[in-house]
């Protein structure tokens, strides 16, 4: 069974959606509409009866539901009223330079992280989950082997479960790649690369599917816009 993305167009280049119960990663630089493409996937979701637990690892949720009213005019709240959303906030603690401490305040955010998760959709019944993002947990942790060990888990544990995943991670302006990329890219089902490309004068935003288990799927550049309805991918003729 496939999921849909949320994003106008885009299922018709994956086979339909995302694979139900997969774990999905979006990324791109600051501004090119990750977070956009989460509360797309989220809205979709919530507006088919579909209940949704959307984590927040930078944002308060207040400026996400700010934002998304002010683009699309979505009536989050009473969405939010009937618990087809439901916005889950937790972000790493303040380290200290102890790294010993360090490492500690690491384990116990994992722990609890994992924990509120996992309540949050058992509670809610949802479906659907959304991480953004998971570059602060990944600089967070700051441990390779132990960021490994926390993430198998995770999408092992989400796909047992069932739930369909979008995660959200960014792109470093500097080196142009995304904080621990062989990790989190080996571990998820497909990686879907939002970016800015020059355009004459202008920049349009493009999507690129990178990645997709167990679909045929496009390998194409396409350019989208955010318009009120929705992100729209544009077809290339």
């Amino acid at each position: 069974m496939r999921i849909t993305t949320g994003m106008i167009n885009l299922d018709d280049k994956i086979e339909g959606g995302f694979v139900e119960g997969s774990v999905n990663l979006v990324v791109g630089k600051t501004g090119t509409g990750k977070t956009t493409f989460c509360c797309s996937f989220m809205y979709n979701g919530a507006m088919n009866n579909v209940p949704t637990v959307y984590l927040t690892t930078e944002e308060r949720v207040v400026d996400i539901k700010k934002d998304i009213e002010s683009m699309f005019k979505w009536d989050i709240d009473s969405l939010e009223d009937k618990g087809l959303i439901n916005f889950l906030s937790l972000k790493p603690m303040v380290p200290s330079v102890d790294m010993e401490h360090t490492s500690r305040l690491a384990k116990s955010y994992v722990s609890e992280l994992l924990r509120k998760i996992t309540e949050s959709l058992e509670k809610t019944k949802a479906k659907r989950l959304i991480i953004d993002s998971i570059s602060v947990i990944q600089l967070f942790i700051n441990d390779q082997y132990l960021s490994r060990i926390i993430l198998t888990s995770l999408m092992d544990k989400l796909r047992e479960m069932g739930i369909t995943t979008v995660i959200s991670g960014t792109i470093t302006e500097t080196s142009g790649v995304i904080a621990g990329a062989e990790l989190i890219e080996s571990t998820v089902d497909s990686v879907i690369k939002l970016d800015f490309v020059p355009v004459a004068e202008d920049f349009k935003r493009t999507v690129t599917i990178r990645k997709m288990r167990r679909t045929n799927h496009s390998t194409l550049i396409y350019p989208f816009e955010i318009t009120p309805e929705g992100m729209k991918l544009i077809e290339v003729d």
